[in-house]
């Protein structure tokens, strides 16, 4: 087991399986329409997988640890091309200046196209300051960080290497994620690009959500974040991070996350999970759902799923593709992570998808969806 997770171990005592959110008043349920599907070639090893749908009609994906290639540790970035289940995965870049396994290296939480530019944002900056740094200060998941490619994955700015501080320091927003609309971001709600992050890599307490406009999202100074609500519900936003509240509070659900706008209900779904133990690949894991109608909240429940699939698979970071994803149908494929058992030696370590639907409540179906806005 890597030194990062020990430490882990001992620092967050396991949670409790308790979900008490309110139930969501649209969506009903998920219903599974088959069973899980493992990505076909077992070296393609890797895991988190944040994944955007490009101005050129395919998927881009950076995977954490990826394993294979010439990638051993760090991150990657990929094309998934073509559509579940029976998509290739190809390496974009190696990514060679990334290195570190698990929390002593960075790893991917994000990613978006807009107007064919692609932005990752990935955690763990400043990890090659060491592993003991990373334990002692923040164990898994710190110090946050963009880079942007203007040629699909192929090349990155700025250079990790030129960089000495990170754009979001600390955990407060240490895993920042990319609220999809679209494809190349088609269908956005505002010129605001949207990101929520939860705390670490898993079972964190809290989710913050901040906000730039679309032509400045590699300046920090024009980031904000919710740093309040009004008596209405409405957002304060403040351009200090330290001054930001969560706008989800789920203790021991909220790590690394992802959310994607569904225009058929105006919903956005927001997708976590939860290590029984946290930071354990023997544990097993629970998936969870959430939905609201802005990316602010109110959050209520959709889903959730305990044990997820099986102890030995033990799932995490579930991802949801909205190319994979018909939004009238409300069917398509959720992406996810396998274990890392142990080093991330075993086949289980690769891509996951199961195909599955969401199902409107009793109400809604009689009426038809929602129009779209």
């Amino acid at each position: 087991m890597n030194p990062v997770f020990k430490a882990n171990l001992s620092s967050f005592p396991p949670s409790k399986s308790t979900v008490f959110v309110p139930k969501s008043e649209v969506i009903d349920r998920i219903e599974w329409l088959g069973e899980q599907i493992a990505y076909p070639a077992e070296e393609a090893k890797g895991d988190t997988f944040p994944i955007t749908w490009a101005d050129d009609g395919e998927l881009y994906a950076s995977a954490g640890d990826p394993l294979w290639g010439e990638t051993k540790d760090g991150l990657d970035v990929q094309q998934f091309k073509g559509d579940a289940p029976n998509y290739e995965v190809t390496k974009v870049n190696d990514m060679p200046d990334y290195r570190g396994w698990g929390g002593a290296g960075p790893k991917p939480t994000g990613m978006i196209s807009i107007e064919g530019t692609l932005y990752l944002a990935f955690q763990n900056m400043t990890a090659q300051k060491g592993e003991d740094y990373a334990v002692m200060n923040y164990g898994h998941g710190y110090d946050a960080q963009i880079i942007r490619s203007d040629d699909h994955g192929h090349t990155w700015s700025p250079d990790i290497r030129l960089l000495n501080e990170p754009m979001f320091p600390g955990r407060l927003f240490a895993a920042p994620a990319f609220i999809n609309f679209g494809k190349d971001n088609e269908g956005a709600r505002d010129g605001f690009v949207y990101a929520i992050s939860g705390e670490g890599w898993d079972n964190g307490n809290h989710c913050m959500l901040g906000r730039v406009p679309e032509e400045a999202i590699m300046d920090r100074e024009s980031w904000e974040w919710i740093g309040g609500f009004t008596e209405d519900g409405g957002p304060i936003w403040t351009k200090e991070l330290e001054k930001a509240v969560p706008v989800l509070s789920h203790p021991g659900y909220l790590g690394m996350v992802d959310m994607v706008y569904l225009s058929s209900i105006q919903r956005y779904v927001l997708l976590s999970w939860h290590h029984k133990v946290k930071s354990y690949y023997d544990g097993g894991s629970e998936l969870i759902i959430y939905d609201s109608p802005e990316p602010w909240g109110p959050f209520t429940l959709v889903h959730h799923e305990d044990l997820w699939e099986t102890i030995e698979l033990n799932p995490y970071n579930p991802r949801l593709p909205l190319k994979w994803f018909d939004p009238m149908k409300l069917e398509g494929w959720m992406l996810f992570s396998g274990s890392w058992r142990p080093g991330g030696s075993m086949p289980a370590y690769r891509s996951h998808v199961r195909r599955l639907k969401f199902v409107l409540k009793e109400k809604l179906q009689d009426a038809g969806t929602v129009e779209p806005q």
